[in-house]
């Protein structure tokens, strides 16, 4: 026998369900905003220098010619 309750969301999570991305990100402080896009760019960075490194340091594999040496 489990007692279960009807759980009632408040009113305005509706509104918070129907915000896009950017609506939620624009609701949020100055300083959270900054640290949020700090972080992306921060990723972003390693993500270009780290493809970078590997790719000097794995060197691609050599395409198949399509066109045979004549």
């Amino acid at each position: 026998m489990s007692h279960h309750k009807t759980r009632q969301t408040p009113q305005y999570s509706e509104a918070v369900r129907k915000r896009t991305i950017w609506e939620s990100y624009a609701v949020l402080p100055p300083k959270v905003r900054l640290n949020v896009s700090l972080a992306l760019c921060s990723v972003a960075i390693a993500g270009i220098f780290i493809s970078d490194y590997l790719e000097k340091a794995m060197h691609p594999p050599q395409k198949a010619t399509s066109n045979p040496p004549k």
